[in-house]
C-alpha cells in the first residue's frame, strides 16, 4: 500500500502541472533574489549619496564661515568662536565636526577630545591638497560611519580642513526596513501568483484530463469513446477531432469484424462445397465420365471463387504497402474499355443484360493499362451484380478539359445517400445480405479508388435508390 501511494505521489509531482509550477517557482525565486539584491544596492547607494551631498554642502558652509578666522588664527582670540561653530553644526547634523589648521592640528572638536592633537587621516590629507574627499567605514563598536574632508580656503590659500564624521547606521536600518517590507510584499505576491498559476493550470489542463480515461479504454479495445470538451479554444477542436477519430476507429473495427465474418463465410462456403463434391466422388464407385467431369467443373468453379477472394485481399495489401509500381505505357483507353466489355459480356448475358459502349472520343493516354483495367472491371462488375435482369449498363468515354473521363452508369438498385461517403472504404458493403449472396467482399471499390489515385485521378459517384448509379473516373491525360 505504501509503495502504491509513493508511486501515485511521484506521478503527481512529475505531472505537467507540477513541472510548470516548479519552473515558475524557480523563476520567481531567481527574480526575487535579483530584485532584492539590485533594490538593496540601489537604495543604499541613493541614501548614501544623498547623505554625502548633504554633509558636503554643510562642510562648504562651515569652511566659508571659518576661512578668515582660520587664516589669522590665534587660539586666545578665536578658539571659542571656532568651538561654537563646530558645536552648533555638530548638533544640527548629529555628527562630529573637527577643524584642523594646515599643519593637521585640531583647533576645534565638537567632542572636545582631539583638541591640539594631530590627526593623520586620508580624507584630511586630501583636503589639505585642495580635494573634497569622502569614504565609508565600518567599525565593530559604532557601526557604519562616513568621513568627509573639506578644504578651508581664503584668498586662494588652503589654511586648513573641515573634517566631519557622521554615523550612517540609520541609513542601513532604513534600507533594511524597506527591504524587509519589499520581501514580505514579494513573498505575498509570489504566493498569490503560485496560487493563481495552480488554478490556471488546473483550468487549463482540465480538458486534457478528460482524454486520459478515454485513451485508456481505447487501449483496452473499447473504441467507442468520446470526450465532452465544452470550451471555445483549441481544446474544443482537439476534442471534436478525437471524437471523430474514435467514431471512425469504431466504424473501421466494426467493418473489420464484419469483413472477417463475411470472408470466413465466403471462404468456408466454397471449401465446404469442394469437400462435399470430393467426398461424393470418393464414396461412389463406377462413376460415369460425364458425371465425373461435372463434379470437377463445380470444384474448379469453387476454386476460382476462392482465388478471386484471395487475389483481392493480396491486391489490397500490396496497395497499402505501396509495393505496386505503375508500368506506365502510352495506349488507347478505348481499346482497354473494349476488352473489358468483351470480358464481362458473358456475365451480363447470364442476366440478360446489355453492356453499351459510348465512344465519344478516342483518347491516347499514358497509364498502367492492367491496373486501370482492374479498376474499371471492379466498377462495371458491381454494376452488373447489383442490377436487375434485363437492365442496361452504359460505359462512356470522353475528354473533359485535360482529363479522360470514363462514365459508368446503370439503372440498378442504387446506393442510399447515407452510404455514399463510405462506399470506397475497405470492407464496406451497402447491403450485407445481398453482397453475401452475390459473393462480394467490399474490397473492389477500395482497390479501384487507390489505383485511380496512383494515376493522380479522381473517382466520384452519384446515385439514387431504385434509379441507379453513375461512376465518374477521371484520369489526367498528361501524367
Amino acid at each position: 500500500m505504501a509503495t502504491i501511494l509513493g508511486i501515485e505521489i511521484k506521478k503527481k509531482f512529475v505531472s505537467f502541472r507540477w513541472k510548470l509550477l516548479s519552473t515558475y517557482l524557480i523563476l520567481i525565486i531567481i527574480l526575487f533574489f535579483i530584485l532584492i539584491s539590485v533594490t538593496t544596492d540601489y537604495l543604499l547607494d541613493w541614501h548614501i549619496n544623498e547623505r554625502k551631498t548633504e554633509l558636503t554642502e554643510d562642510s562648504h558652509q562651515i569652511a566659508e564661515d571659518i576661512s578668515y578666522y582660520l587664516s589669522v588664527y590665534d587660539s586666545s582670540i578665536y578658539k571659542t568662536y571656532l568651538q561654537s561653530i563646530v558645536d552648533k553644526y555638530g548638533e544640527n547634523l548629529n555628527s562630529r565636526i573637527i577643524i584642523l589648521n594646515k599643519e593637521k592640528r585640531v583647533v576645534a572638536d565638537s567632542n572636545d577630545e582631539f583638541n591640539f592633537t594631530t590627526l593623520n587621516l586620508e580624507e584630511i590629507d586630501k583636503s589639505l591638497l585642495g580635494e573634497i574627499s569622502s569614504n565609508n567605514y565600518y567599525f565593530n563598536d559604532i557601526g557604519n560611519v562616513m568621513y568627509i574632508g573639506y578644504p578651508v580656503v581664503f584668498e586662494d590659500e588652503i589654511n586648513g580642513s573641515v573634517f566631519i564624521s557622521s554615523s550612517i547606521n540609520s541609513l542601513y536600518e532604513n534600507v533594511n526596513s524597506l527591504i524587509y517590507k519589499i520581501k514580505v510584499l514579494l513573498i505575498v505576491v509570489s504566493l498569490l501568483i503560485m496560487v493563481g498559476l495552480y488554478l490556471l493550470t488546473y483550468l487549463f489542463l482540465k480538458p486534457i484530463n478528460k482524454f486520459y480515461p478515454a485513451i485508456e479504454n481505447i487501449k483496452k479495445g473499447d473504441l467507442g469513446q468520446k470526450v465532452d470538451i465544452r470550451t471555445s479554444d483549441e481544446f474544443s477542436l482537439l476534442g471534436d477531432a478525437f471524437n471523430s477519430m474514435t467514431v471512425r476507429l469504431n466504424e473501421v473495427d466494426e467493418q473489420r469484424e464484419a469483413f472477417v465474418a463475411n470472408v470466413s463465410h465466403e471462404l468456408k462456403t466454397p471449401l465446404a462445397s469442394i469437400k462435399l463434391l470430393t467426398e461424393n466422388l470418393l464414396l461412389q464407385d463406377n462413376i460415369e465420365k460425364k458425371v465425373y467431369r461435372e463434379f470437377l467443373k463445380d470444384i474448379n468453379d469453387e476454386i476460382d471463387r476462392l482465388n478471386n477472394i484471395v487475389t483481392e485481399l493480396l491486391s489490397l495489401v500490396d496497395l497499402d504497402k505501396n509495393k505496386l509500381k505503375l508500368d506506365l505505357q502510352i495506349t488507347y483507353l478505348n481499346y482497354i474499355l473494349e476488352k473489358i466489355i468483351e470480358q464481362l459480356n458473358p456475365l451480363a448475358k447470364e442476366k440478360n443484360m446489355k453492356l453499351i459502349f459510348e465512344e465519344r472520343d478516342r483518347i491516347q493516354i499514358k497509364i498502367d493499362k492492367n491496373k486501370i483495367k482492374q479498376a474499371v472491371i471492379n466498377i462495371v462488375h458491381n454494376a452488373i451484380k447489383y442490377s436487375d435482369e434485363g437492365s442496361v449498363v452504359k460505359i462512356a468515354l470522353y475528354t473533359d478539359k485535360n482529363y479522360a473521363t470514363i462514365k459508368i452508369s446503370d439503372n440498378g438498385y442504387g446506393i442510399p445517400k447515407e452510404s455514399l461517403p463510405y462506399i470506397f472504404d475497405r470492407f464496406y458493403r451497402v447491403d450485407k445480405a445481398r453482397s453475401r449472396k452475390t459473393g462480394g467482399t467490399g474490397l473492389g471499390l477500395s482497390i479501384s479508388k487507390q489505383i485511380i489515385n496512383m494515376h493522380h485521378g479522381t473517382i466520384n459517384v452519384k446515385s439514387r435508390v431504385g434509379r441507379g448509379t453513375t461512376f465518374y473516373v477521371k484520369i489526367p491525360i498528361e501524367v
